[in-house]
């Protein structure tokens, strides 16, 4: 007996060990219980990785159902508004206390005092309701949107009896002003874009409307094929296009469906179904007679976007796609904005989230005169011929009018070429989408004038210093071979300005070998060579004497041919008016100028003001002189200098190659305008002297604009 006492002795401080530990296994189990701390850390961790399926999973049952949302729903609705906004980050913290509310506290965001006592006393009387506030940023397309955000954890019992702590879902948790059947809208905000204008305001390229004709496809009647190819037949477009466009996704009966613009203001009688709707375009009211300059817009293409590295554009929007709509393009668009808004189920606004107002593209003001450039156009367009003229003021350097035909029009651009349009111009010989007027041209002998000026400035050449040139043709000696250099009018001895007056290619080649090529290249590169003035707008190419590996102009032959603006040498029509500025303005040479306030160097003195009159006297007999190549126009108003020139392009030696016309004129008394024109194909037309008559009428009416 004393021994099962004793067992029984030695085994109840055993047993009272493991009551212990049984008790204290059960506080510990207790304390292990989940905590709503641990329900909130889960809930901001899914919710920074946006992994929606697993939010579903936290929230209430009962939520849930209130919601009507299932979990594909639940999960759908974040990604679409996520993606919507575009939603890069999310970043959630906890608010350092928890909210916790008394009967006494202070008006709050989440309801009077009133209200939170309410709530605080659910809380003191449930200890099965948790609250906790959070701070939300969303980094949207727009920037941040930025939220206190309120939770409520409800614990539940699971059905092993296992306690949990689930989520109340609400719409308001997504976005705070969001209640059950809201929706999150976001919009593009577009700019306005800026008008290209002249130096008075006349609109060169703003916004105008054009109709555009469409159908309804509901009311085309009982039999759709026959009226659809009734309306093909009147609009001159494709049955198949027609029915490509019906054919779209988005398409209803009652919906009106794009398909061209038209001229028409009303349906004709009989074509059920067509309807008319007044769209808002790019206009360019010259049509054109400013294509080159201005330029057009169109959509953007899927190449436009794969070079859009700042990511700006998108399939709705439009580019400039030539002139200087495409180098202005980024002034000109100015910068999108976007809002992003709460709606109702009824599309109405509950708030704004996050706005950015458009800015709308800057307008371009040019020293352009609209009617001056529309006057020039139709002189140098009419009869059909290729060429380029330039207009500017010698003094300021103000470009009036550039033009380049034949041309496009750059409405049709915007609008839509039908197919025949555009096989129209793809079949064009005279390739009307270039612009001749920044293209470069052998500028032939009126480069003669600067040469003059190069010899006169090296002291080489004087007015009167006279050459015995017996002959049409002439050579140095016979290292030249069997290469001359010809003229057309049989005059000795020649001087100067006998040699500018008649246009003599041997007096200024003598001269020029005279000179030798590093004084020769010495005195023409003053003129603007390697330059192009600063209009990048017009992505203008400096103008070349010779190629690079003839710059030295070695050899004799090509330094000859360079004197009378042949051999390597190419000049836009730009800078051979700029070249001419220094014989206006006492040998400053006035860069040209087409933005106005844009910021421009100041002229620069290349010759002396004694040669810069000598060749401008000579160029005035260029005019007055009888047998004067540019004589013609003598009996205009005003004291007109000139120089023509015709620069003959072979394909080899001894070949009768295309010959360009040139003339360069100017008033020496008023000197408010200085034209420098080129056509291209007057063979058997007279050669330059056909530019100058083409120019006549126009010189004749012209009214120089004020700068």
């Amino acid at each position: 007996m004393k021994k099962k006492h004793k067992i029984l002795y030695g085994l109840l401080p055993i047993l009272f060990a493991g009551g212990v530990g049984m008790y204290l296994y059960m506080q510990n189990s207790k304390a292990e219980e989940a905590r709503p701390e641990a329900t909130v850390t889960q809930y901001i961790d899914h919710l920074q990785k946006k992994e929606f399926d697993q939010l579903y999973t936290m929230m209430t049952p009962a939520s849930l159902n209130e919601s009507g949302l299932s979990r594909e729903q639940f999960v759908e609705k974040y990604n679409a508004i996520y993606s919507g906004m575009e939603v890069s980050e999310v970043k959630a913290e906890v608010k350092p206390q928890a909210t916790e509310t008394t009967a006494n506290s202070n008006e709050s965001e989440s309801g009077t005092s009133e209200e939170a006592g309410e709530n605080a006393s659910d809380e003191e009387t449930n200890p099965d309701i948790y609250e906790v506030d959070y701070n939300l940023q969303l980094t949207t397309l727009l920037g941040d949107v930025n939220e206190t955000q309120s939770l409520k954890l409800v614990r539940q019992e699971l059905e092993d009896g296992t306690k949990v702590w689930r989520i109340d879902w609400q719409p308001s948790m997504i976005l705070k002003d969001m209640v059950k059947g809201s929706k999150v809208r976001v919009r593009t905000l577009f700019p306005e874009r800026g008008n290209i204008v002249d130096h008075e305001g006349m609109p060169l390229a703003t916004k105008g409307s054009i109709n555009e004709w469409g159908i309804v496809p509901g009311e085309l009647g009982e039999s759709p094929e026959a009226k659809i190819a009734q309306i093909a037949q009147h609009y001159k477009v494709s049955e198949d296009a027609i029915n490509t466009a019906l054919a779209q996704k988005w398409v209803k009966p009652e919906y009106f469906v794009p398909i061209a613009t038209t001229d028409e203001s009303m349906v004709p009688d009989g074509l059920n179904g067509v309807k008319l709707q007044s769209k808002t375009i790019r206009y360019y009211p010259l049509g054109e007679a400013a294509a080159h300059l201005v330029g057009y817009v169109r959509k953007v293409t899927k190449e436009d976007l794969e070079k859009d590295t700042e990511g700006y554009y998108r399939a709705e929007d439009w580019i400039g796609k030539a002139g200087l709509e495409q180098s202005m393009e980024k002034q000109l668009r100015g910068e999108r904005g976007g809002l992003i808004e709460i709606t109702d189920e009824l599309g109405n606004v509950r708030s704004e989230l996050i706005r950015h107002d458009a800015v709308n593209g800057q307008d371009v003001q040019l020293t352009i005169d609209a009617q001056t450039q529309r006057r020039l156009y139709q002189t140098l367009s009419s009869g059909g011929d290729a060429g380029a003229m330039v207009l500017m003021n010698p003094t300021d350097g103000h470009l009036l009018a550039m033009v380049s035909a034949p041309a496009y029009d750059p409405n049709k651009m915007v609008t839509g070429l039908t197919q025949a349009e555009w096989d129209a111009y793809s079949a064009d010989e005279g390739l009307p989408f270039i612009n001749r007027f920044t293209n470069r041209y052998a500028p032939g002998s009126t480069f003669k004038a600067i040469t003059a000026a190069a010899g006169l400035m090296e002291n080489v050449t004087t007015a009167d210093k006279e050459h015995d040139i017996p002959g049409l043709q002439w050579r140095k000696d016979e290292s030249w071979g069997g290469y001359y250099v010809k003229r057309v009018k049989s005059v000795s001895p020649v001087n100067m300005v006998d040699a500018l007056v008649y246009s003599d290619n041997i007096y200024f080649a003598q001269e020029a070998i005279e000179m030798g090529s590093a004084k020769f290249i010495e005195g023409i590169q003053k003129f603007g060579f390697g330059d192009n003035f600063g209009l990048d707008e017009l992505y203008l190419k400096p103008s070349q004497y010779a190629n690079e590996a003839h710059l030295d102009l070695a050899s004799e032959v090509l330094l000859a041919d360079t004197s009378y603006g042949q051999g390597e040498m190419l000049m836009s029509p730009i800078h051979l008016a700029t070249s001419f500025t220094p014989f206006i303005n006492e040998g400053k040479m006035v860069k040209p100028v087409l933005i106005v306030g844009k910021e421009t160097s100041e002229p620069e003195v290349i010759i002396t003001p004694d040669v810069a009159a000598t060749v401008k006297d000579a160029l005035g007999q260029v005019v007055t002189r009888s047998g004067g190549t540019a004589h013609s126009l003598n009996s205009l108003p005003g004291a007109l200098a000139a120089k023509t020139g015709t620069a003959e392009l072979k394909a080899k030696k001894g070949e009768k190659g295309q010959e360009n016309g040139f003339v360069v004129v100017f008033d020496t008394d008023s000197p408010s305008f200085l034209i420098s024109a080129v056509i291209e194909q007057v063979n058997g037309r007279g050669g330059s002297h056909y530019v100058v008559d083409k120019l006549e009428p126009f010189l004749e009416k012209l009214n120089v604009p004020a700068s």
